[in-house]
């Protein structure tokens, strides 16, 4: 039932606002905790809501408050919706239930007037219900002025506090209130209730159309609500459908992210620069596109790993064209794109938003041109999935290659003139999905201080602790079984030489460069910076030989 009693035209979303926790939908545990409290009577004197926006925090507040004011037997859980007390609530009107808007009443002073109005009794029903929304914009002086009397209400006096933003309210505040968090909707239930209220109000209202507004509205069933509003005035009477939709709230621009998609599939940036300038020619905004390409290799990334959740975030019809495309792409190709993408979309005041589309683009789609770490790994990832070798298996050593072509010499031999590899490590590098980094045949002291970087990095996720005291090592000597590093203080040795410590190094060596040696440690007067130890340019050499061996590069 509609909550306002008034015969003027409301927005919908205010007509068809909840009157009962029965209708309040998308949010069964709120429903269920605030309902058994009445019910045993054992209500709390302050209430924290939060969530995000649209999900019905307020209207919840309101349902509340008509549970403890109803006259007809009242309190109760179920509120009548026609006594006074309900309908005076439901529009506004009820002096003993006061809305507060801290986004624009949040000083000190407002605070202070509060309190001071909350030592009076109810003027008509049982309880006087407080609901302060957008609490978490009061000021650090307000928050103060508010604890002792939302500590230690009259016990005639209800607070209700709602937030979108539960991480800027103080802890003294969440410590005095029940907390209840209202969840994002899903599209399903938010197509539902479109459905419903399109029924209510004789609004010819598509199911494709109702799965589009629901999945536009981003979880907030208000927000769903004003797009149905929207759409309606577009129809003029006629089914709401995909055109009205088109025309109500712009072309989803649907063929353009899938000539982007297709371009990246093909590897062919030429088609992908084309089909950026053709949307700029049609209007459409390149920062916007940008954040659909991302959309869309997020939904891209489901659909090869948990199709379950992609059906539950995008229509049936555009899930099963994403899972299509998607398994033509490898997962490395859509971690790349992802990864990019992000970087472009975070670029918030960019002056050049569609040149920096154009970047990530060609960076996803050619990624040689960039000869760094992170774009060796993406190689070296593409690699793996194209070839479709399995790790070798555990007992055996690996088959040597058929034939291994002369490796080229690292820069330190050249500049010698000695040979840089052994026959083993001159054959090709077998390519297993096990390590994230594979060494090309034996471990040395020059290949591990070319990749310490990236063990630092597996370091790090491990443990902070360890990270710190690791920094001021270095190697001295590395072979696959015993890898020696230098410190230059006793205090760092006790500290790293301890088992557990030793292990964590070595399963971090074991990541980069798919070998587990033994630690070991000393004392040593070495430079603390392993930069000191190898030349940047040997340095890149070494780890681009180690990671893709010298035939691919």
């Amino acid at each position: 039932m509609p909550e306002t009693a008034s015969s003027a035209p409301l927005t919908l979303y205010r007509k068809h606002r909840p009157a009962a926790f029965d209708e309040l939908v998308g949010q069964p545990a709120v429903v269920q905790g605030l309902t058994s409290a009445v019910k045993s009577s054992r209500v709390a004197h302050a209430y924290l809501f939060s969530g995000p926006r649209g999900t019905g925090k307020t209207s919840a507040a309101r349902i509340l408050a008509k549970c403890l004011d109803c006259l007809t037997n009242g309190p109760r859980p179920d509120p009548c919706g026609i006594c006074e007390a309900c309908t005076s609530i439901a529009a506004g009107t009820a002096f003993d239930v006061v809305e507060i808007d801290a986004a624009s009443n949040r000083g000190i002073n407002e605070i202070r007037e509060l309190r001071d109005r909350v030592q009076f009794a109810p003027s008509q029903f049982r309880k006087k219900v407080y609901i302060i929304d957008e609490v978490h914009m009061l000021t650090s002086e307000a928050f103060n002025a508010l604890l002792k009397t939302l500590e230690e209400p009259p016990e005639y006096v209800v607070f209700v506090l709602a937030t979108t933003e539960l991480h800027r309210v103080p802890a003294t505040i969440l410590s005095r209130c029940q907390r209840y968090e209202f969840r994002r909707m899903t599209p399903p239930v938010i197509a539902k209730r479109l459905e419903e209220v399109a029924k209510r109000e004789k609004i010819a209202l598509d199911d494709a159309a109702a799965r589009r507004i629901a999945h536009l509205a981003d979880g907030a069933l208000r927000d769903a609500l004003v797009l149905l509003e929207q759409a309606r005035g577009f129809a003029g009477g006629k089914t709401i459908d995909a055109k009205v939709l088109d025309a109500a709230f712009g072309e989803s621009h649907r063929e353009i992210v899938e000539r982007l998609v297709d371009a990246v599939i093909a590897s062919d940036a030429g088609a992908a620069l084309q089909a950026v300038a053709d949307s700029g020619a049609m209007g459409v905004d390149a920062a916007w596109l940008s954040k659909e390409l991302l959309r869309w290799f997020r939904l891209a990334l489901l659909a090869r790993t948990s199709r379950e959740v992609l059906d539950m975030e995008a229509p049936p019809d555009e899930a099963e064209a994403i899972a299509t495309r998607a398994a033509a792409l490898g997962r490395a190709k859509i971690m790349a794109a992802l990864r990019v993408l992000s970087d472009c979309v975070a670029q918030r005041w960019s002056t050049q938003p569609r040149i920096d589309l154009e970047l990530a683009l060609t960076r996803i789609i050619v990624p040689a041109d960039e000869l760094t770490l992170q774009g060796l790994s993406d190689r070296l990832r593409a690699l793996e999935e194209r070839s479709g070798s399995t790790s070798a298996p555990s007992g055996g050593a690996p088959a040597p290659a058929k034939s291994a072509p002369a490796t080229a010499a690292t820069p330190a031999a050249r500049r010698t003139g000695k040979s840089a590899a052994s026959p083993a490590s001159a054959s090709v590098p077998d390519i297993s999905p096990s390590p994230a980094v594979n060494a090309a045949g034996s471990l040395t002291p020059t290949k591990l201080r070319a990749m310490w970087h990236l063990v630092m990095t597996a370091v790090r996720e491990r443990s902070n602790t360890v990270f710190a005291y690791l920094q001021h090592a270095t190697v001295t000597d590395a072979t696959d079984q015993t890898v020696t590093l230098s410190v230059t203080k006793k205090h760092f040795l006790e500290s790293l030489s301890d088992a557990g410590t030793s292990a964590l190094i070595a399963g971090a060596i074991e990541d980069v460069s798919g070998i587990r040696p033994r630690i070991a440690f000393e004392l040593g007067s070495a430079p603390p910076r392993q930069a000191a130890a190898v030349r940047d340019d040997e340095s890149g050499f070494a780890l681009a030989e180690s990671v893709l061996g010298t035939e691919l590069l």
